[in-house]
């Protein structure tokens, strides 16, 4: 009758419960997989934030830098250059002069004396998230005038109100253009 003390039963019961080390053990791991996986999720969402400013320097340079390819590329021929600004002289008496130049952080652009972007009240190419550190010019032009090439260089940094390092972007664009439609 005393048999129902050595069943495998009563031995079970004793097994069933974690001991002290083990609870450690087990609480430690899980620590060490919860911390990786956080800091790893940190560093992405660091690297997307950085990315996404990179990309919006890089995008607005490039939009500038095409249209005034564009605008250097269809001129009739170059009126004048400073070392901050360009001016040239179209076809379409209505777009003379279209001047580019760099005024407090900003490419502008103004066109005749008419219309959305007149040079007395040019239209602002970058947008607001991007200071324009550096508008170069420089006239590569032939002396006789038979080639009429521009260089220029634009230089720009993200707008970094929060202070975070991972906002911090920069870029800048080189290119040459010549007149095309003499």
């Amino acid at each position: 009758m005393l048999t129902h003390l050595d069943s495998p039963i009563g031995k079970n019961n004793m097994n069933k419960g974690m001991t002290l080390i083990e609870i450690i053990i087990y609480v430690a791991i899980l620590s060490l997989v919860s911390t990786a996986f956080i800091t790893i999720s940190i560093n992405m969402m660091s690297l997307k934030t950085k990315s996404i400013s990179q990309q919006e320097i890089g995008s607005s340079l490039r939009f500038i830098s095409q249209k005034i390819n564009y605008e250097i590329r269809n001129a009739k021929s170059i009126s004048s250059t400073t070392p901050s600004s360009l001016t040239l002289i179209l076809s379409d008496s209505s777009r003379n002069p279209t001047v580019f130049d760099l005024n407090n952080g900003n490419i502008r652009m103004g066109f005749g004396s008419g219309g959305d972007c007149p040079t007395t009240n040019p239209c602002i190419l970058n947008n607001n998230l991007i200071n324009i550190s550096d508008f170069t010019i420089t006239n590569l032009s032939s002396g006789d005038s038979r080639t009429q090439n521009i260089e220029y260089t634009i230089s720009g940094n993200y707008i970094n109100d929060s202070g975070r390092q991972e906002f911090n972007a920069f870029d800048s664009i080189t290119d040459s253009v010549e007149v095309r439609s003499r």
